[in-house]
């Protein structure tokens, strides 16, 4: 992984999304697609200069998304990932972990800390998040082909706001209100689950919420 912005051509990420497919099985590699589609429109609307980066985030958030835990596990070990007590209660969460970590490993000319950085923060969102993690987290939770009723509630939120938006600070509001709603969608699903939320969503929801109040 370089440091610095890396530039991803076309030809790259048609390379970069036939690589890809091999860590994936059908359904899930339908699903990235679908992600990378997303990330392309949502980069169109706030970051146009960085759209093929976010393609390739996009392309390489769930790479290690169909491992079992035990394989999540091993990896964690490998790259010496810390899992703390209560991840070990939701190991569906590793994927993001173990993928920027094996992002950085498998596909390193194709990542530099914006797209590692998406890749480990596109499941539980964190505190301070940039627009580029915010619009790969955003174009996982939104993307077309997602049927779950919350998902396409916040889809046609999202958009509905953004057709009423006529600036890129309009638009912008609009994105974080669309990640605190995202957020509280998240963490009422898990009360209703009765399962244990992640410590970095509770701050993420916490730190949109006194950001878009400070604006």
């Amino acid at each position: 992984m370089t440091a610095e912005r890396i530039t991803v051509t076309d030809e790259m990420l048609d390379v970069l999304r036939e690589k890809v497919q091999a860590y994936q099985t059908g359904k899930r590699y339908n699903h990235t697609l679908a992600v990378e589609r997303e990330a392309k429109a949502l980069g169109e609307l706030f970051l146009p200069a960085d759209v093929s980066r976010l393609r390739a985030a996009a392309l390489l958030h769930d790479i290690t998304k169909v491992l079992d835990t035990e394989k999540q596990l091993k990896i964690c070990e490998e790259f010496g990932i810390i899992i703390r007590n209560e991840d070990a209660a939701s190991p569906k969460l590793f994927h993001a972990k173990t993928g920027a970590a094996l992002a950085k490993k498998d596909f390193c000319e194709y990542c530099d800390a914006d797209i590692v950085s998406a890749v480990r923060w596109h499941t539980t969102a964190r505190a301070g998040m940039s627009v580029f993690e915010m619009i790969v987290y955003l174009a996982d939770y939104i993307e077309d082909t997602r049927t779950f009723e919350d998902c396409v509630k916040l889809r046609n939120m999202f958009y509905e706001g953004i057709s009423r938006a006529d600036s890129l600070e309009e638009r912008l509001s609009v994105l974080r209100k669309t990640m605190i709603t995202s957020l509280d969608m998240t963490i009422a699903c898990l009360i209703g689950e009765s399962a244990p939320i992640d410590r970095d969503t509770v701050e993420a929801r916490n730190w949109f919420i006194l950001n878009e109040i400070r604006i």
